[in-house]
């Protein structure tokens, strides 16, 4: 093949198609028009002989042809990428985005958001989890998504940051609860407070497998989507909250709080770092998420590591 003869700009547009399997939002990527981008595509289908980018219920999903172009189409953008900045060393311009949980984001973002001031044209969107699915929390442009995640599907990679044990939040003048441990009786005379983060979350399903038999006992007066509103609630109530300790921790930061140990075996949750494995060897992504992963450990604690 005569390598002259390409258009390098169609590697770029295929990435970026390949990527976010949607034409909107690859226009978007590289601030181009719609009808630009579609014409680019039909180059690509033309060039493949393969349409790329199928229907699949009301969005698109990339066609076997395009699952099989993704390592060496991701490959070849590191490489081009590193040929290009390698006098420079700078970071290029580019908006990272990053989903997470309000707390989680409270204790890295401002952290991360220096970091990042030291790499030029470089800026940070943060947002909210918008479903329970980490497919899902990964479309429209989300490079990597914090959380603790028990399923997760062959098509991303996760990178594990701190295992946090469990612990009881009330106000610090509870009358019904005082410094030590919490008797199992004592938390199921309790009302209870949950964090839903996500749509559809079920933040106490841990919880209610510990309890086995009793857990139609645990009276839920109050489901929230932050944990700073459960703080404040929590502050000037009876309620209690189950969490983890390095995220209780920080709500105790703001608020009247105190901790006691949670009296379920419960297991650690471990909060990971995930992103579409077709990001793996995307250079400048990995800066980011090795930068989210540095803050994270050194924010909250724990050993990272790749799973």
């Amino acid at each position: 093949m005569n390598l002259s003869a390409i258009d390098t700009n169609l590697l770029v547009a295929l990435h970026a198609l390949l990527q976010e399997a949607s034409v909107t939002r690859a226009a978007q990527r590289l601030g181009i028009g719609q009808p630009a981008m579609s014409r680019l595509l039909a180059r690509l289908r033309d060039h493949f002989k393969d349409p790329l980018l199928v229907q699949h219920g009301r969005k698109f999903a990339l066609s076997p042809v395009a699952q099989l172009l993704v390592p060496p189409v991701t490959k070849a953008i590191s490489a081009m990428t590193d040929v290009f900045e390698a006098a420079t060393g700078e970071v290029t311009s580019r908006v990272y985005v990053l989903a997470c949980a309000d707390l989680f984001g409270a204790a890295v973002v401002p952290a991360l958001f220096q970091q990042m001031a030291h790499a030029r044209d470089v800026a940070l969107e943060v947002r909210a989890i918008p479903s329970r699915s980490t497919e899902q929390i990964l479309d429209d442009g989300v490079d990597v998504v914090l959380g603790a995640f028990e399923d997760v599907p062959p098509t991303l990679s996760q990178r594990s940051l701190f295992s946090d044990p469990f612990v009881c939040v009330v106000r610090a003048d509870h009358p019904l609860v005082h410094d030590g441990a919490l008797s199992r009786d004592a938390y199921l005379e309790l009302s209870h407070v949950d964090v839903l983060p996500a749509p559809n979350a079920r933040p106490g399903l841990r919880i209610e497998r510990a309890l086995g038999a009793d857990a139609e006992r645990r009276r839920v007066a109050l489901r929230v989507p932050y944990f700073w509103l459960a703080a404040r609630v929590v502050a000037e109530s009876d309620l209690a909250l189950t969490m983890t300790q390095s995220f209780a921790r920080e709500l105790q930061r703001s608020a009247a709080l105190k901790t006691v140990t949670a009296p379920l075996a419960l297991a650690p949750l471990t909060f990971s770092l995930v992103w579409r494995r077709a990001r793996d060897l995307d250079r400048m992504h990995a800066w980011f998420r090795e930068l989210v992963a540095t803050v994270c450990v050194e924010r909250l604690g724990g050993r990272p590591g790749d799973t």
